[in-house]
């Protein structure tokens, strides 16, 4: 069941803050691929895996490459650790799939 379904009072705030307020700041505007790259590095860093499986395919959708979040991810490692980033390499691996967004070393040289 979703949070639209169970709390929508509190989902209706959040994404008039997230998707509105906060993207549409005057002067604090970013590309899309740049901002959720940010978001998804963001949720990586503090653990937010069930939340970055949200993202991401909106992210995926506003033009993120497959490429780039795995770069990410694959980043963050050497930030975070394998223990804490082995859960969202699954979880890219897992909606990339779902997704039939296929990476292979070879799609690296979009970079």
């Amino acid at each position: 069941m979703s949070l639209y379904e169970t709390d929508p009072e509190f989902m209706e705030r959040f994404d008039h803050f997230a998707l509105d307020e906060v993207v549409n700041e005057p002067g604090q505007e970013l590309e899309d691929t740049t901002r959720y790259l940010a978001i998804l590095a963001v949720l990586t860093g503090c653990q937010g895996v069930d939340t970055f499986k949200e993202v991401l395919p909106k992210a995926l959708d506003a033009g993120l490459s497959p490429v780039m979040v795995k770069e990410m991810v694959y980043q963050a490692v050497d930030y975070l650790g394998m223990g804490r980033v082995l859960p969202f390499l699954r979880a890219v691996n897992e909606i990339l799939t779902d997704s039939c967004l296929l990476y292979t070393s070879d799609a690296a040289d979009e970079l």
